[in-house]
């Protein structure tokens, strides 16, 4: 029989029992450095989901641009970053739009 009683001690249960439930899998956020005319790492891999911030760690500005220009991070001074998130499996190649030798891939899985 369901008292208010009974009720009660069940609500309070529901979140102690909460670790018995698979819990869903959180987004990661990883780097990318812009330094030294390079990305570092040059190739990262990460899941569906997850971002990547470029962040500038150089005295030159910098971009990190898809190379199907499906995304670009804009214009990146020094200290400056931007967040880019990849939502479907693939591999995203990217360069820098005004240093063509800075070139890095992104692998989603």
């Amino acid at each position: 029989m369901f008292t208010r009683r009974n009720l009660l001690k069940t609500a309070l249960m529901l979140p102690a029992l909460s670790f018995l439930r698979p819990s869903a899998a959180e987004a990661a956020e990883h780097k990318v450095r812009m330094q030294s005319m390079r990305f570092s790492p040059v190739t990262l891999t990460i899941k569906a989901g997850d971002s990547v911030v470029f962040e500038n760690r150089g005295p030159m500005e910098h971009t990190a641009t898809a190379k199907d220009k499906s995304w670009d991070t804009g214009n990146l001074r020094k200290g400056k970053s931007a967040t880019i998130t990849f939502p479907n499996k693939g591999t995203f190649k990217y360069d820098c739009r005004w240093h063509s030798a800075m070139q890095g891939t992104i692998i989603v899985e």
